[in-house]
């Protein structure tokens, strides 16, 4: 992969999750079984290397990075939903019944209605 944003990408989006790169290896090694030391992730954070696709994919799915293609093209790259946050929106969705009650809750005008 080559893309000069890639580094950058993969830095801030360490960052917005709270990680550290020690906490990135120790993840890769337990959930992945991939063994990456942390220089190997430093570099990649400053575009010295650069990982591979399968790679790049994995830290994406560690950092909740789901439109990946509007990141890498600076395109909404500071709204990041979290797993949480998306089940919460998953939630919503199959409850229809219960939408307008939650729009009031939040405080939203009722959707048609600005």
């Amino acid at each position: 992969m080559k893309n000069e944003k890639i580094g950058m990408v993969l830095k801030k989006y360490r960052k917005k999750n709270s990680m550290s790169v020690s906490d990135v290896a120790m993840e890769l090694r337990n959930k992945y079984h991939l063994q990456v030391a942390e220089k190997t992730i430093y570099g990649w954070e400053s575009n010295q290397a650069h990982p591979t696709t399968d790679m790049f994919l994995t830290l994406c799915e560690i950092y909740q990075l789901n439109n990946i293609n509007e990141i890498l093209n600076g395109e909404n790259h500071d709204f990041v939903i979290t797993a949480k946050e998306r089940a919460l929106i998953e939630h919503y969705r199959r409850q229809p019944e219960m939408q307008s009650a939650v729009q009031k809750l939040l405080g939203m005008a009722p959707a048609g209605k600005a």
